[in-house]
């Protein structure tokens, strides 16, 4: 069958004959095909998949009347980086929490796409139950990780720590903007997390952080690191001190405003060497 032939063939077609009519690749068949009124839901979502679909055979299918039900179609359209971006947008309403969640992962799609897909996720994750932010955690990208993480609901938090994709920079981002109290005592008791240098680091800046932790972490940074965080003016004013005892503890002194000068009282200096002692066992 010559090429003609074919595409005056996709408009009427049936069974077979249109299904080995669409499997073409030129895109004047398609084009015809999708107007066919013998195409069946299982051809329309076959060519929502399909890799070399005109855009413009997409859009049709995406605003077909027999096909407005379809929810596999519906997905494959918007899985597909050929889908008019208007198209996609017009979809993701009708599309499940962890369909899109996948889709945030999908590196095929723009990166405008994934990014209007995280925003929708964000609209629903407040009114989702608990259970369902627990799996969408298991299986979510870091953007929408940060998002269940800053929640800060202790069965998802709990789950987030344990994702795959989280990774130490996110975690330090998360740390240093507004985290709340129940995520800062989490992450600082997480037998991974609690163990990575640079997490200690925001952890000790942290206000949430418990003390009993704080001392600890302070006993294993470096001193250079100590006398940054020790001029850090976001540094707690409780923690300050502790951080002065370390360091004249090296023979370190950090370097201060003229007459600043700190010494622990003595149920102070008591209180740090408990908690360093209660760490340590």
């Amino acid at each position: 069958m010559e090429i003609g032939e074919k595409v005056r063939a996709a408009l009427s077609a049936e069974g077979e004959e249109l299904w080995r009519l669409i499997r073409e690749p030129r895109a004047e068949i398609i084009l015809n095909a999708v107007q066919n009124r013998h195409l069946t839901e299982d051809m329309a979502v076959f060519l929502g998949r399909k890799k070399g679909a005109p855009p413009e055979a997409l859009e049709f299918l995406a605003g077909d009347i027999r096909f407005r039900d379809s929810y596999p179609l519906k997905l494959a359209l918007c899985r597909n980086p050929k889908t008019p971006q208007k198209t996609t947008f017009a979809l993701l309403k009708f599309l499940r929490i962890f369909d899109l969640s996948d889709l945030t992962k999908d590196q095929r799609l723009p990166l405008n796409v994934r990014q209007k897909i995280e925003h929708s996720i964000a609209d629903k994750i407040p009114s989702v139950p608990i259970g369902v932010k627990n799996a969408l955690a298991r299986r979510a990208s870091s953007a929408i990780i940060t998002l269940l993480l800053e929640q800060g609901e202790e069965s998802v938090v709990r789950a987030c720590l344990d994702s795959p994709v989280l990774t130490e920079g996110l975690l330090y981002k998360v740390i240093n903007k507004n985290a709340k109290l129940l995520l800062v005592k989490m992450i600082a008791e997480h037998r991974k997390w609690s163990l990575r240098y640079a997490i200690r680091f925001a952890l000790i800046r942290n206000f949430h952080t418990p003390m009993v932790h704080v001392a600890d972490f302070i006993t294993g940074m470096k001193t250079a690191d100590l006398k940054d965080l020790y001029a850090d003016p976001k540094l707690p004013a409780s923690t300050r001190p502790f951080i002065f005892s370390e360091l004249l503890q090296r023979k370190e002194t950090p370097e201060t405003q003229q007459g600043e000068v700190y010494v622990l009282e003595v149920e102070q200096d008591a209180d740090c060497a408990q908690l360093k002692g209660e760490t340590e066992s």
